[in-house]
């Protein structure tokens, strides 16, 4: 049975440079084999990993077996180091010096001619890396505590064994000084009970836990002065291993397997593994269902922004029907007509579509009641003309390694008997590889075929809240909303094996967002997700998908894209000054699609206007500007503050007002150009102007 001891989960922060393996945090690659042989641990060796905690599982004639643990040997991971299985205490003292290195790992036993051997990991001792350290085998614990003391130290491996009936420890210890000095503690003989007691009231995590054949432990635990979250367990399957690592997105940093009667168990200690992002919604998914979670959220040809479980293959109910469409428009993309028909059935068992009662429908129409509607038999009608065996085709070809399509979709039984599978991770590719032009023209109608309302998924709400944090205004928040572009598909089952019902639910789509750069906008996309598996309440399982992930999966990339508006904002401001009291005043902002009002103040009373826009307020033709005016008519101090290449004329009211409208187009072509406008007054002699305004284009 798996036992799930308290959680502690404390702030991240950034990991000191003498923290080891087991201390830091960065996410990294990371394996965590277990009874497999050292053939196995030397392949994954060779694609660039090391191990950090390996044990012996058995020994014997046909060799021996082994649980390992490994991260990649990349970045802050990377270290020199040498690892060896079989060896006596002379052979492990020798390869130390010989390797200048220091133990993480030393796992004694008893090989099958009743000998002492070591099985260990060693990494450099040298330069920056050095830390004074001291090893010992065939010792009690009342001489390791005396050591201990001696040599100002802290545990970082103790094992028990056992040699001709009699037990012994070995135990490997770093000087606790410096960069390396931490609060810890050893603990020998107790229940998890007690560890959990200890752990509280030292403001703990564990280290080193090492299980006894009575069901107790001896454990190490620190004082991290920059803790991480982490986790412990015992009493697991090695498939609650592998769950449990995956839905609370950590790596292991020690594990030990033991008997319970005749049933082999395990015990670990992890740490966290994920970014920011992916811990703080794999945290909240969690505390809102009891199902197993996922989320993912990644730029298209781009870097992984959040991941939890986003390997794991899960039953994704009506997402699935993202396969089906994608199939679909890619024979239309090589040919197939738009008005192909297809047979769809009215029948239905429940949500199961029957084969009976028979109509004909245009596969256009088809798929977008599949996609919009979620309608099984429109589904099962796309099936059951291209083939399921060709929907798994597409699949493979698009590079979704770990999706099988099963069974007819909105059947139970089928789905209990025979599972639908698909991961994160593919979903993500088949997104992918319909943005990089699988499709070919048919891009913009696969979306639009699908949910595609940017109020769906709380789009909408998020981009009005931020914009309106940053102080946008409701026209530019509208027109970002305008150019935000999303395409989703959602599902859900609730299934019963004859206990009570269990519910499946995912939901994943495409996310264009309108960035700007260097004021032309530039469309970031996105595919994102989040998937809740096996819960048994479906209200919790929707509200993680819908209120703890997806939401807060988009909602900084969201804020992200609309800083970038706050820098190709509209805005129009004064130049030069007019003259006789004249002057240009404007009404609304520049944008685009706009229509705003140029006014020309104290004028000449009933007179002739003339407005003019340039694009240029440095020079007209070779001209400098600005250019005195009286010369031409114009009064004492009046210049010409632009180019003047558009002009249009009107007659001033009683007061000397007049105002024109100016029109802009909508192409985002026209974020940040700008142009300058000046009024002109003409009396019965002379003329006045008024001061410039510059107008820039912008959202």
């Amino acid at each position: 049975m798996l036992r799930s001891l308290t959680a502690f989960v404390l702030a991240l922060a950034p990991a000191l440079l003498a923290q080891d393996v087991r201390e830091l945090s960065t996410p990294t690659g990371h394996y965590t084999l277990v009874g497999v042989s050292a053939t196995t641990i030397t392949n994954t060796i060779n694609t660039g990993y090391r191990l950090i905690d390996i044990d012996l599982r058995t020994t014997g004639l046909l060799g021996s077996t082994y649980d390992a643990v490994f991260v990649q040997n990349s970045g802050s991971y990377a270290e020199a180091w040498w690892w060896y299985t079989g060896q006596t205490a002379a052979q492990v003292s020798s390869n130390l010096s010989a390797n200048s290195a220091r133990l993480i790992d030393i796992d004694p036993y008893e090989d099958v001619n009743g000998n002492l051997r070591f099985n260990c990991v060693m990494v450099d001792n040298t330069g920056s890396n050095n830390k004074p350290f001291w090893w010992y085998y065939g010792t009690t614990t009342t001489s390791i505590g005396t050591n201990l003391s001696t040599n100002n130290a802290r545990l970082v491996d103790l094992d028990s064994y056992t040699i001709g009936g009699t037990t012994y420890y070995a135990a490997v210890m770093i000087r606790n000084t410096g960069a390396d000095a931490r609060g810890w503690w050893w603990y020998l003989n107790v229940t998890p009970a007690q560890i959990s007691s200890f752990l509280n009231t030292n403001s703990a995590q564990l280290y080193d836990l090492e299980p006894r054949s009575n069901g107790n432990f001896d454990c190490v635990m620190l004082q991290n002065p920059t803790p991480a979250a982490w986790y412990w367990w015992y009493g697991l399957s090695s498939s609650d291993v592998g769950y449990l690592m995956g839905q609370y997105g950590v790596r292991v940093i020690d594990i030990d397997s033991y008997l319970v009667g005749t049933t082999r168990v395990y015990a670990m200690v992890t740490i966290n593994n994920s970014n920011a992002l992916s811990t703080s919604i794999g945290n909240a998914m969690r505390n809102r269902t009891d199902g197993q979670v996922g989320c993912w959220l990644e730029r298209i040809n781009g870097s992984n922004i959040a991941y939890l479980n986003g390997d794991t293959q899960f039953e994704p109910a009506s997402s699935m029907k993202v396969l089906h469409h994608t199939h679909a428009m890619r024979q239309v993309r090589n040919g197939l007509p738009l008005t192909t028909n297809l047979t769809v059935y009215t029948g239905y068992s429940g949500s199961c579509p029957q084969d009976t009662g028979p109509f004909s429908q245009n596969l256009q129409g088809v798929l977008q009641l599949m996609m919009e509607n979620s309608d099984n038999a429109r589904t099962q009608a796309v099936r059951a003309y291209f083939g399921n065996s060709n929907l798994n085709a597409t699949a493979a070809a698009l590079g979704m390694a770990s999706t099988s399509s099963n069974h007819r979709l909105g059947c139970g039984a089928d789905a209990i008997a025979n599972p639908n599978r698909i991961t994160l991770r593919d979903l993500h590719t088949l997104h992918e590889q319909v943005a990089n032009g699988y499709l070919g023209t048919q891009r913009a109608l696969f979306y639009q075929l699908m949910l595609d309302s940017v109020n769906d998924l709380s789009i909408a709400s998020i981009i009005n809240a931020e914009g309106a944090s940053l102080g946008l205004s409701s026209t530019t928040i509208a027109s970002f909303r305008n150019f935000t572009d999303v395409a989703h598909k959602g599902g859900s089952y609730g299934l019963s094996s004859g206990g009570p019902l269990y519910y499946e639910r995912c939901e994943f789509g495409y996310l264009s967002l309108p960035f700007i750069t260097n004021d032309v906008i530039t469309p970031r996309e996105f595919s994102f997700g989040a998937f809740v598996n096996n819960a048994s309440v479906d209200a919790q399982a929707s509200a993680a998908i819908y209120t703890d992930a997806i939401p807060e999966l988009l909602r900084p990339q969201i804020r992200a894209a609309l800083q970038s508006w706050t820098n190709s904002l509209a805005g129009v401001t004064s130049f030069g000054a007019g003259c006789n009291g004249y002057s240009q005043t404007v009404s609304g902002l520049p944008r685009l699609g706009a229509t705003l009002f140029y006014n020309g103040i104290n004028g000449y009373n009933n007179g002739i206007t003339l407005f003019a826009i340039g694009f240029s307020n440095t020079f007209a033709g070779a001209i400098p500007l600005p250019f005195a005016l009286a010369p031409l008519g114009g009064e004492f101090g009046c210049v010409a503050l632009n180019d003047i290449q558009i002009t249009d004329a009107a007659i001033a009211n009683s007061s000397g007002n007049v105002s024109y409208s100016v029109t802009l187009p909508s192409a985002t072509s026209g974020i940040g150009f700008q142009y300058f406008t000046q009024l002109y007054s003409f009396g019965p002699v002379t003329f006045r102007t008024s001061n410039g305004q510059r107008s820039i284009v912008g959202l």
